[in-house]
C-alpha cells in the first residue's frame, strides 16, 4: 500500500512539474524585459497579433508580427522599425522556443535561425508590470 502510495505521489508530482514547465500563457501578452548580447536593456509590449519592442540606449523602435505556433513557441516576423540598419530584416522570421518557464518571473528561451538549427544559448526574459515598463521607457 505504501509502496503505490510512493508512486502515486511520484507521478503526480512529475505531471505538476510538467505542468509548470509548459504553461506558457502567461507570456503571450504583457509588458517584458530583456538584456541583449551587447548589455542593452529591450522593453518588450505584446498585444493582439504584435510584439512592440524599445531599445532604451540606441533608441530603436521595432514592431513585429507575433504568432504563436504552440503554447510554448512562437515566431516573430519584423514589420516596421525606425533603424535604417535594421530595415533589411523587414519580413525576416525567428521562432522562437520558450525552454523554462519562471513562473511570474519570466521564460528562458532559444532562438532558431531560418535554416531550422537552433541557438543554444539561453535568454531570460523577464515578465514586468506595465508601470515598470513606463518607468523605463
Amino acid at each position: 500500500m505504501l509502496k503505490k502510495f510512493v508512486i502515486l505521489f511520484c507521478v503526480l508530482l512529475a505531471c505538476g512539474y510538467a505542468n509548470a514547465q509548459t504553461d506558457c500563457s502567461a507570456y503571450h501578452k504583457g509588458y517584458f524585459m530583456l538584456t541583449d548580447s551587447v548589455g542593452n536593456t529591450i522593453l518588450i509590449q505584446r498585444k493582439n497579433k504584435y510584439q512592440y519592442e524599445y531599445n532604451r540606449k540606441a533608441k530603436i523602435r521595432t514592431q513585429y508580427a507575433i504568432t504563436w505556433s504552440s503554447e510554448c513557441e512562437y515566431t516573430i516576423t519584423q514589420t516596421l522599425t525606425n533603424s535604417k540598419e535594421l530595415r533589411k530584416y523587414k519580413n525576416n522570421a525567428t521562432k522562437i522556443v520558450i525552454s523554462k518557464s519562471d513562473g511570474r518571473n519570466g521564460y528562458y528561451y532559444n532562438c532558431s535561425c531560418i535554416d531550422g538549427t537552433l541557438k543554444q544559448k539561453e535568454h531570460f526574459v523577464k515578465k514586468i508590470t506595465k508601470e515598470e515598463f513606463y518607468n523605463l521607457y
